[in-house]
C-alpha cells in the first residue's frame, strides 16, 4: 500500500505523507501552498467562496465527460483528494489574459467588496468548462443563476454577477482540462489510485483500501473509524470542532462503488455516486427525483455529496430519505463474513441512528424503477428555495392504486406513514376517507418546534402536501 496522497493543484504534483493530509483543502491551499486566492467565510458550504474545481479519473460515470467540477474546499479534506487534481482561481489567467469569467466580471463590475469573487468565478468557471465540452457558446439567465446557487455575495447586487456570467462567450476560452490535465498527468492519476492508501501517524491515520472486503476487514479491526464520503457533514462539524476527524476510512479507491446499473426493474445506486451523478443518471428515468434534487444543496455539495451519505447521516430532515422511502428502496450493506439487504423503511431506528452493525458498510443503494402508470410526487419546505435545510419534505407514490407515503423534518427519523397507507389501500378514495385519512396521520407523528418552524406549522404543511398529492394523483386517474 502507498503511505502518501498524490494530486495535482494547478498543474504541479503535491505528494503529502503526514498530519498536512488531514488539513482541509482550503487550509492547504492558503497556509501551506501560499495559494491565498481561495477565501473562506462560513467554512460549512454554504457561501462558495472556497470554491475550486476538481477533476476525478474515477468518476466513470462522469458528469459532462469527466470535466473539472465545482466543489467547496472548505469542507474537503487533503486526504479525500487523492488521485485527483484540482484548480484554484490563482491560475485561471493565461500568458497575461484573464480568463474569460474574470474578464466578464470586470466588465459587467460584478465584483464588490471583493471577498466572494473568486468563488463566483470558479463557479463560473466551471460552467463554462461543461459548456466547452457541449459546444454551447451560450449561457442563459437560468443556466447561470443554476450555476451559482451556492455562492453568497454579504455586499447584494447579484444582477451585475448573472450579468456577467451571461455575457461569458464559452468558445472564446481554451478549456481547463485542455490546459491542466496533461496526458502525462492523468496517466500518472491513474497509476496512483491502482493501490490503496495507508497513512498513520501519532496525530492522523487515514485507510483507502482497494477492495469492499479490505474495507470490511479493517473496520472490523478498527471499530473506533469513522467512514467518510465527501464530507459534506463532517467536515463542517469538524470546522465546526465539534468532532475531530483524526481517523478515517474512505472508500474513494473502490472502483466498483462508482456505478450505476439498470438491472431488471431496479436502479443499482453504488456508495461512491455524487448526488450530480445520480440526477445525470436518473434525468430521462424519473423525472420528478430530479426536479427535486434540483432545489436543494449548491452546485458544489451536489459534486461531492454522496446518496448513501446522505441516508447515512440519518438526519430526520435529510433530502433524499423521504423520496427513497416512498420507493420502497433498499440498502445493501456489507461486512467481513456476510452481505444483507434491508428495507430502507426499517433502516432509520432513532434519532441519527440506523439498522448498521459494527464493522458494517453502506455499499449500494437499490432504487426500484417507475413504472408508467406510476404516481410519484416530493415536496420540500424550507426558509429560501435554494441552498437550504428542510423545514419538512414530504413523498407519495401510488402504483395500482396501492399508496405508499414518507416524510421528513417531523420525527426522530425519516418516516414512513404506514397507519395512513393502509387505511388509503382498504379504503375507497373519497372526500369522507381522505379526511379520515388525515386525522390517522396526524397521529402517527409529534414534530418539534424549532429554528425553521413550529410544530403547528409542520403539521399543517404536511396537511396541505398531503391533500394536494392526492388531489394531482385523482386528477391523474380521471
Amino acid at each position: 500500500m502507498r503511505n502518501s496522497i498524490i494530486c495535482y493543484i494547478n498543474g504541479e504534483k503535491h505528494q503529502l505523507s503526514d498530519d498536512k493530509c488531514a488539513l482541509m483543502l482550503s487550509e492547504y491551499l492558503r497556509y501551506e501552498a501560499c495559494l491565498t486566492g481561495t477565501k473562506v467565510v462560513c467554512a460549512e458550504g454554504d457561501c462558495g467562496a472556497c470554491t475550486v474545481l476538481k477533476y476525478n479519473p474515477l468518476d466513470e460515470n462522469g458528469i459532462d465527460g469527466k470535466n473539472f467540477i465545482s466543489i467547496n474546499s472548505c469542507i474537503t479534506p487533503m486526504a479525500t483528494l487523492d488521485g485527483t487534481s484540482i484548480i484554484t482561481v490563482d491560475a485561471l489567467s493565461h500568458e497575461d489574459k484573464l480568463h474569460i469569467a474574470q474578464d466578464k466580471m470586470v466588465d459587467c463590475h460584478g465584483s464588490q467588496c471583493g471577498f466572494c469573487t473568486p468563488g463566483f468565478v470558479m463557479a463560473m468557471a466551471g460552467l463554462v468548462e461543461e459548456k466547452i465540452s457541449k459546444s454551447d457558446n451560450e449561457i442563459n439567465e437560468q443556466e447561470a443563476k443554476n450555476a451559482l446557487t451556492g455562492n453568497l455575495c454579504r455586499c447584494t447586487g447579484y444582477d451585475a454577477i448573472i450579468e456577467a456570467c451571461k455575457a461569458i462567450k464559452p468558445k472564446e476560452e481554451i478549456s481547463l482540462k485542455k490546459r491542466f490535465l496533461s496526458s502525462q498527468q492523468e496517466n500518472e492519476l491513474k497509476l496512483t489510485i491502482k493501490d490503496g492508501l495507508h497513512i498513520k501517524n501519532s496525530s492522523f491515520e487515514f485507510f483507502a483500501p482497494k477492495s469492499i472486503k479490505e474495507a470490511c476487514d479493517y473496520l472490523k479491526n478498527n471499530t473506533n473509524t469513522r467512514i467518510i464520503a465527501s464530507s459534506t457533514d463532517l467536515g463542517v462539524v469538524h470546522n465546526k470542532r465539534k468532532i475531530k476527524l483524526n481517523k478515517l476510512l474512505s472508500l474513494h479507491l473502490i472502483e466498483e462503488l462508482y456505478s450505476c446499473n439498470e438491472i431488471n426493474e431496479r436502479y443499482e445506486i453504488g456508495a461512491r455516486v455524487t448526488l450530480s451523478e445520480l440526477r445525470h443518471f436518473l434525468k430521462d428515468k424519473n423525472e420528478e427525483f430530479v426536479k427535486y434534487l434540483d432545489i436543494f444543496a449548491s452546485p458544489q455539495i451536489k459534486n461531492l455529496g454522496t446518496l448513501i451519505g446522505n441516508i447515512a447521516n440519518a438526519s430526520p430532515i435529510g433530502d433524499t430519505p423521504p423520496a427513497l422511502l416512498a420507493l420502497n428502496a433498499l440498502v445493501e450493506v456489507n461486512s467481513s463474513d456476510k452481505v444483507r439487504t434491508i428495507e430502507l423503511s426499517d433502516f432509520f431506528l432513532d434519532y441519527r441512528k440506523t439498522d448498521l452493525k459494527p464493522g458494517e458498510i453502506i455499499t449500494k443503494v437499490i432504487l426500484p424503477k417507475l413504472l408508467k402508470d406510476d404516481f410519484y410526487k416530493l415536496y420540500k419546505n424550507s426558509n429560501r428555495k435554494d441552498l437550504d435545510i428542510s423545514t419538512v419534505n414530504f413523498a407519495m407514490h401510488v402504483r395500482k392504486k396501492k399508496f405508499t407515503i414518507a416524510a421528513g423534518g417531523i420525527s426522530a427519523t425519516p418516516l414512513r406513514l404506514k397507519k395512513t397507507e393502509d387505511f388509503l389501500n382498504q379504503n375507497e378514495l373519497n372526500t369522507s376517507n381522505i379526511y379520515k385519512a388525515i386525522d390517522i396521520m396526524h397521529t402517527e407523528f409529534k414534530p418539534l418546534s424549532d429554528v425553521r418552524g413550529s410544530s403547528s406549522y409542520r403539521r399543517v404543511l404536511i396537511e396541505n402536501y398531503f391533500k394536494r398529492s392526492i388531489s394531482q394523483y385523482m386528477e391523474s386517474q380521471s
